[in-house]
């Protein structure tokens, strides 16, 4: 264990990511009620209504009981932002400690579980010239061509920052310029929470399968009509539309896709999100593997298992 993982002055929180498709949220909801828990979503579009069966959003019938938090709490035409996620979900464990219950954070959106674990410092600060620098660069180019330039610079950071979140990108290089250091060589800050992460995985041809056979289902279920019901809700240029699943409709909507190449183009971005995703947690957080996907029963034991010494070592220090 890491020295987050049973410093009794901290309070202990579950976290439990990884890519689409590998049981997630059946596994927070199964570790909630094994442990008097509650879940607090950790994935950047589940916070929007609207927006249910594109981003796989837990049904109240697959909750069981349990309470989840900060899901369904905006608009589709509202902005979220890491910064808003982690102020929220500080609010939300602090609530769910005092009741006495364990915080279970589940989501796939890497970065906002990082920033929640290590209370990262974000929002609010001035805009520095180096960052007006690439963020003109930026609207002179495109996304691509920005990482780009942070993997010239530093391949290690690029490796763990999606090309299209911008914003890291844009402050990794202006970190790396004005600090003369590059952006994965700073210091990591000591996490906020006594925290155990576990990290949801599966066979690469396996996961691969599973994800083309998920957007097959959504598309079944209505993904065509919830997209068009959020587009008549938003603007253009709405971060809800940023979403895979709901982005690639866009061009067939104005006539320029067929129906079959959006789906195609569903299933590859959400493959290759799912690759993003488990580099970022591999690199980035502490993450203890496991796969429910080959073998359910021994995996939910496994999972069990680690929580369960890992909430006796944080009672034994207390």
């Amino acid at each position: 264990m890491t020295e987050s993982e049973h410093n009794p002055l901290k309070t202990q929180v579950l976290m439990i990511g990884g890519p689409t498709a590998t049981g997630k949220s059946a596994l927070g909801v199964a570790l909630a009620k094994r442990f008097n828990g509650e879940v607090v979503n950790g994935d950047a579009f589940q916070i929007y209504r609207d927006m249910t069966i594109g981003t796989a959003k837990v049904t109240p019938a697959e909750m069981q009981g349990v309470p989840h938090h900060l899901i369904d709490i905006l608009a589709p035409s509202a902005p979220f932002s890491a910064a808003r996620f982690q102020t929220l979900a500080q609010a939300a464990i602090k609530d769910i400690t005092a009741r006495g219950k364990l915080p279970i954070v589940v989501g796939g959106t890497g970065f906002y579980l990082s920033a929640l674990r290590l209370g990262l410092p974000l929002g609010g600060e001035a805009a520095t010239p180096a960052r007006q620098r690439w963020q003109t660069a930026l609207a002179a180019h495109d996304a691509a061509w920005l990482w780009a330039q942070l993997h010239r610079l530093d391949p290690a950071a690029a490796a763990a920052i999606p090309p299209a979140n911008t914003r890291r990108v844009i402050r990794a290089l202006e970190v790396s310029e004005t600090s003369g250091q590059l952006f994965s060589a700073q210091q990591t800050p000591a996490p906020q929470y006594d925290d155990l992460v576990i990290g949801l995985t599966a066979d690469r041809a396996t996961l691969y399968h599973r994800i083309d056979q998920r957007v097959l289902q959504i598309v079944a279920a209505g993904l065509e009509a919830e997209v068009r019901r959020v587009v008549e809700e938003t603007s253009p240029g709405a971060q809800a539309l940023k979403a895979i699943g709901y982005k690639e409709w866009l061009p067939y909507f104005a006539g320029q896709a067929s129906r079959e190449a959006t789906i195609a183009l569903i299933q590859q971005n959400s493959r290759h999100y799912a690759k993003r995703q488990l580099t970022y947690f591999r690199h980035q957080l502490p993450t203890h593997w496991l796969d429910l996907v080959a073998d359910p029963a021994a995996g939910l034991a496994a999972a069990v298992t680690l929580v369960a010494k890992w909430r006796r070592a944080g009672a034994a220090q207390k």
